[in-house]
């Protein structure tokens, strides 16, 4: 009797140590790593270690695409991925300004120009000669103008909207209000 009462002793000991090592299952998803420990009372505790990520790039995709915005690429992407995830090209885009074969870089900007755009070097960054773009130029840009507060500035940007980009800076005169002695004051300073 004793030596029955031992071993079922024996065999609860076992049991109850080996019951409460509790079940450790690790989860690897690529970008972080979790621990699961059961307990036991059966709760389960998570426990999540970031690991750095660097499987990912952000690029910021804008111009003439359907959806601008900034998207998280693999890093071995291309721009033509990049331009692919903001949508596509938009008809009046001009693709084969850009490289589309280069790869992406954390934090790049991807402008993808106009057909009646120039100054656009195959990287898709936008040449930046101190001039400002008529074409583009939001309202506090074009009050930096001699000459052009914020009522002629609203001007130029409801021409634009209305008729289309600028062909020439010259068209700038088409708009009430500026004549030639406003337009030799910015006609240095502007672009189409």
């Amino acid at each position: 009797m004793k030596k029955t009462y031992y071993f079922l002793m024996l065999s609860l000991v076992s049991i109850f140590l080996f019951g409460c090592a509790g079940d450790e299952v690790v989860i690897s998803q690529g970008q972080s790593v979790q621990s699961k420990e059961a307990s036991s009372e059966g709760e389960v505790s998570p426990d999540t270690e970031e690991v750095a990520d660097t499987s990912e790039v952000y690029v910021y995709v804008c111009g003439h695409v359907n959806e601008p915005g900034v998207y998280a690429l693999c890093v071995d992407s291309r721009i033509c991925d990049a331009i692919d995830k903001a949508g596509g090209v938009t008809e009046d885009a001009n693709p084969t300004a850009l490289s589309q074969a280069m790869k992406v870089t954390d934090g790049q900007t991807i402008y993808v120009p106009g057909i009646d755009e120039e100054n656009v070097d195959a990287s898709g960054v936008e040449e930046d000669d101190g001039l400002i773009n008529i074409n583009k130029a939001s309202e506090e840009e074009l009050t930096s103008l001699p000459g052009i507060g914020s009522s002629k500035a609203s001007d130029i940007i409801n021409y634009r909207e209305e008729h289309g980009p600028y062909n020439s800076i010259e068209d700038l005169m088409n708009i009430p209000g500026i004549k030639e002695g406003v337009f030799n004051k910015i006609k240095d300073k502007v672009k189409t």
